[in-house]
């Protein structure tokens, strides 16, 4: 009997998140855990612009992968 192996990736941005994702759809059963500083689900970085360092536009994140499709990959 073959135990699978957790995958730990530290950095849970665009890289973070698409590196877990490529192993849970290439087969990887065992536990997937993202680390990373946010306390959200990893989401794009926007570029800066005056509008945003003038305060005349909030950014928001717009996250990379829903969150109902991390938790149906088992990525946490």
């Amino acid at each position: 009997m073959s135990k699978e192996r957790a995958m730990v990736i530290v950095g849970a941005g665009q890289a973070g998140s698409s590196a877990a994702i490529a192993l849970r759809e290439r087969g990887s059963r065992g536990r997937i855990v993202l680390i990373g500083d946010e306390n959200m689900l990893p989401y794009e970085r926007p570029p800066l612009s005056k509008a945003i360092l003038m305060e005349e536009m909030e950014p928001g994140p717009t996250l990379l992968v829903a969150p109902e499709r991390m938790a149906e990959l088992g990525i946490h």
